[in-house]
């Protein structure tokens, strides 16, 4: 079974609007966009204001990863109205990148923005139980890590994700063994798509074309 879509984080201040528009009219994707007080604008990774106007208003599929203090605020249960650069209810979903996520302190969060939906990480060899969020398995958090071992879908029709290492190298090894699964889940990666620490969209379609095909 092929992913229902592919999320490629990291969008930043040099990817064009017009490549990332062209490329999501062939393929199923989502953009996804971090977020970290301390580092939005000062890291390559994290756009600036400017980059981030022009994302917000695309009308392309966007996820929001929430890093640093949001996802420590988070956690504990406080606001981040006040220091979030974007209106988070304007995405698709919301990812909180946290390395002891708690379900409902992410569900009650997205409730105070809109019904888009959550995501939370897992590191463990099976997928929590709770259906509250999606889960994405990442044991590489953006480091660009592959895990020895994929867990398996946990079943029914639950969006499950995988996340760690995969790039256009290995993609095509990771799918002969994410294909066999029979459940509902999408792929993320991050920095096996980025070159000289830049969003490479090249990389992105090379991803695309041999997960989806050339034709697609």
């Amino acid at each position: 079974m092929k992913p229902e879509f592919i999320t490629f984080t990291g969008i930043d201040n040099w990817t064009e609007l017009y490549d990332i528009h062209a490329l999501s009219l062939k393929y199923p994707i989502e953009w996804g966009i971090l977020f970290g007080p301390k580092r939005q604008g000062s890291d390559s990774r994290y756009p600036d204001g400017h980059a981030l106007s022009r994302f917000m208003w695309s009308n392309l599929r966007l996820s929001a990863h929430l890093c640093g203090e949001y996802s420590r605020r988070i956690m504990a249960g406080d606001s981040i109205v006040g220091i979030s650069p974007v209106d988070i209810g304007c995405f698709a979903r919301v990812q909180v990148n946290h390395v002891d996520p708690v379900p409902a302190r992410i569900v009650e969060f997205r409730n105070g923005w809109g019904k888009m939906r959550a995501i939370a990480q897992t590191r463990a060899d099976e997928f929590p139980r709770d259906t509250s969020v999606d889960w994405l398995f990442d044991r590489s958090g953006g480091r660009g890590e592959a895990p020895t071992a994929w867990p398996a879908h946990p079943g029914g029709d639950r969006l499950v994700g995988y996340a760690g290492g995969i790039s256009p190298d290995n993609i095509r090894g990771v799918m002969t063994v994410l294909e066999q699964t029979t459940g509902r889940y999408w792929i993320d990666m991050e920095s096996g798509v980025r070159t000289d620490d830049r969003f490479d969209i090249e990389k992105c379609r090379a991803v695309c074309e041999a997960v989806f095909g050339a034709g697609s």
